[in-house]
Order: C-alpha cells, then structure tokens, then sequence
C-alpha cells in the first residue's frame, strides 16, 4: 500500500489563540521534525484504517504523523534512501521482471526517547531478538499487531510510538529461525524474509538499516498496560487444522488457502513448528477473524 503523496505540507491543527508560553513550547511534533496528519487527509486515512482493522478497538489511535524531513540530517538520509532506491533497480535491471527496487511499508516500535536521533540520524543498533540474524526486522505493513506485541508500553497509561517506514527491499532471501546472519548472503540479495511467499517479517541486515530504511509516519498508539500478555493465543485443542483451512476458505481468496496449505504441510513434513504454522496463518488471516470461526466452531461442538 502507498501512503505518501506528491504534495508536501503542513497539516498541523492551528488552534485560535496563542500566548507567549505557547509559543516558547516547541509541540511534540514540532520538536521531533513532524507534521500531525489531520483526518480527510489521504495517508491519515489509509493508515487509520489499516490501523482500526488490525487493532480493532483494543487500542486507542492517538495520532498519526508525518516525518518533514525538515532538518539537515533527515534531509540527507531521505536523499541517500533516494540514491539506494534506484542503485538497488540498476542493480536488478537486467534481471527476468527486474529493474525493481520493490520499496515495501513496514511497522517498527520505537521508544520516545530515541525517536528524535533516530529520525534525525538513524538506528543505533539493530532492534530484534537475534532469532534471525543481525539487523532490524520490521513487520508488513498488515501485520501491526505483530509489531504492537513487540512493543513495550512507554509507561503505565500504555503509550506506543511505532514508525512506518519505507523498506528497500530489493531481492530477498530466506532467513531460517536461528540465523546468525549479519549482510546478505550473496551480493545478489538486498533484504531478508522469513518466508518468500507470505512474510511476516523483513529483515533489513545493520549494514542496510541506515539506507535502506526510511521513516516516513509515526503513528502513536494507547493499548492496555498489559496488551501484550493479553493477547489470546489462537491455538485451538479441539479444532483441527485441515477443519479450520475448510472453514476459512469460506472467507478468504483460494490464492491464500494455498499458501495456508502449504504452510500445513509444510509443518507436517516438519519443515516448520506447530506455532510458526500458528503465526503464519494469523498473519494470513488476523486474529478477528481466526476467532469467529475457533468460537462459531465451538459453538456447535457445545450443541
């Protein structure tokens, strides 16, 4: 999904009335180089939306904002994101369908202290758990819920700063669970995935993450103090899988129920766990609506 726009502007809210103290205080947007998105607008929209599908209302959307590349180091990391942009498609030009660049969206918790340096300078270090490799792994941008139980509230009122950013994908690799990979494997690859055909994670190596990756939105987010225990694993002990894929197929297009499929057998070979298969299909699917089939089915098992 493309969020950005061609026009560049301001949609801070203007109050009526201003005074000194006012204006001595920067507003959090001001302060970290930002431009509050107002509802109406295309990106709040699509990003609204996308946020309300995935969360529901478990959370409360707070803000929605957008990266103004208005200072000297944001500037630069936007001109160099450009010139990688279009290395990487020089790069794949001569390649069967090539000459991409495949610049996909994806979601990264951030905390509010280190959101001002990041957007200004870049990440750190990388931002993961190490199950696969070195780098930062952001989730698609479907995938929120993902990056939302990743995140660790800000304090006791549960504030989130997650950024959606631009990724440089490029031509990816598949990066198996307990990866020590730091770059690409080959100078063929630009980016990693856990599965080429439905990912749930992008892997951008730390040698990438300060050219291949542009924060572009921070969308702030208030969810429960303790959201990421809550969240109900969608494991159920008396629907079995191949009556579950049956039920979903009556929702969603045969080209998913294929990939599900495939991800079964896939587990039944052993290629991959029971709860990896578990993450993948929710990804595929959502939570909201593996738990309307797992309770309907219950339902009538009751009855």
């Amino acid at each position: 999904m493309d969020y950005s726009e061609q026009e560049e502007r301001s949609t801070i809210s203007e109050s009526g009335s201003s005074n000194s103290y006012d204006q001595q205080q920067p507003s959090f947007a001001d302060e970290h180089g930002l431009m509050e998105l107002l509802e109406g607008d295309r990106a709040y929209d699509l990003i609204y939306r996308n946020c309300k599908s995935a969360l529901g209302d478990q959370c409360e959307l707070l803000s929605i904002l957008r990266n103004g590349f208005g200072n000297v180091g944001s500037r630069a990391k936007l001109k160099a994101f450009q010139v990688f942009q279009e290395a990487v498609e020089m790069k794949h030009a001569g390649e069967e369908g090539g000459g991409k660049a495949r610049v996909k969206y994806g979601w990264c918790a951030v905390k509010k202290t280190e959101l001002k340096s990041v957007l200004e300078y870049g990440f750190s270090q990388p931002r993961n758990d190490g199950c696969y490799g070195r780098g930062l792994y952001l989730s698609p941008d479907n995938a929120l819920l993902e990056c939302l139980k990743d995140s660790a509230a800000e304090s006791e009122d549960g504030m989130r700063f997650l950024l959606l950013s631009r990724i440089i994908l490029g031509k990816s690799e598949i990066v198996p669970l307990g990866s020590t990979q730091s770059c690409p494997s080959s100078p063929e690859f630009d980016s990693g995935v856990d599965d080429l055909a439905s990912p749930s994670k992008y892997i951008v190596w730390s040698t990438h993450m300060n050219t291949h990756v542009l924060p572009e939105f921070l969308v702030c987010i208030k969810a429960p103090f303790n959201f990421n225990r809550s969240v109900k694993r969608l494991r159920s002990p008396w629907m079995a899988f191949p009556v579950l894929i049956k039920a979903l197929s009556k929702f969603l297009p045969p080209t998913q129920i294929l990939i599900i499929q495939k991800h079964y057998k896939d587990q039944q070979n052993r290629r991959i766990s029971r709860s990896e298969l578990i993450q993948r299909v929710r990804h595929i699917t959502g939570d909201k609506l593996l738990v309307h089939i797992i309770k309907a089915f219950g339902h009538k098992v009751q009855h």
